[in-house]
């Protein structure tokens, strides 16, 4: 597994390398210290996860998330930041980051974030659930509350029958979770946007839910995981093999 650091203080970098390599042995760490250059490494050096700081040098992280989903939208991004405030937890996911760790997190926190991702979740401070609920009002009606929600089950993988989803829904969940947007959801799953659109709303209706942020903090609330995904991003130059774009685990 290849992952990137992407933050500004080399002794920050160095301290998270640490414990990364205390959960993944095998891991692949790559270093980049400014926006650009974690932007082209994202793209040449082909990483499966991003680990991604909010204030560089020549950018801030939001344009780094836009950019980076712009250039490989199925790659996971988490943002680990210094900022705790649910505007700014909140922007990031709906920009799409799979994930948000504040900097005074233990290495605890951490060690969940990565599990969750890699397991097909998204991590949340469990601070900032509340907010992000009071936020999204999210929580103004008793019924989204439950909906058809499963219990919390965190660590569990659950499946398309486990959630009450048809196939597609699920893999467009799936997808969700990635931080695709739709239009690279529809290109994914050999769709047109209309269709994708309709799973997306089948699923919000699904759930009681009315935002695909909604269904975001819903997931990272419950601690509902999907199964691994393969980043199927192709590399600059090089078109997705026959079967590659519908893999997401």
């Amino acid at each position: 597994m290849r992952v990137l650091l992407v933050d500004d203080h080399e002794l920050f970098r160095a301290g998270l390398a640490l414990l990364m390599k205390e959960l993944l042995p095998d891991v692949e760490l790559i270093h980049a210290s400014t926006l650009s250059q974690g932007v082209n490494l994202a793209m040449t050096e082909q990483p499966d996860i991003v680990f991604l700081d909010l204030e560089l040098p020549d950018g801030h992280g939001f344009d780094a998330l836009v950019q980076l989903k712009a250039a490989r939208p199925a790659l996971p991004v988490v943002v680990i930041s210094a900022d705790e405030s649910v505007e700014t937890v909140g922007r990031c996911i709906e920009l799409h980051a799979m994930g948000y760790v504040p900097k005074s997190s233990s290495p605890e926190t951490l060690h969940a974030a990565i599990r969750a991702v890699l397991s097909g979740g998204v991590f949340l401070p469990a601070a900032s659930i509340g907010g992000l609920r009071r936020m999204i009002d999210a929580d103004d009606a008793p019924a989204r509350e439950s909906g058809h929600a499963p219990p919390n089950a965190h660590g569990e993988i659950w499946d398309a029958p486990g959630l009450g989803l048809t196939p597609r829904e699920f893999e467009t969940l799936a997808w969700i979770v990635r931080g695709l947007p739709s239009k690279a959801i529809a290109s994914k799953m050999g769709l047109e946007d209309v269709t994708v659109r309709k799973h997306i709303s089948h699923l919000l209706a699904h759930f009681t839910l009315r935002r695909r942020t909604e269904l975001i903090v819903m997931l990272a609330d419950k601690g509902i995981t999907l199964g691994s995904l393969t980043v199927s991003d192709p590399s600059p130059g090089r078109k997705p093999a026959a079967g590659e774009r519908r893999r997401i685990g």
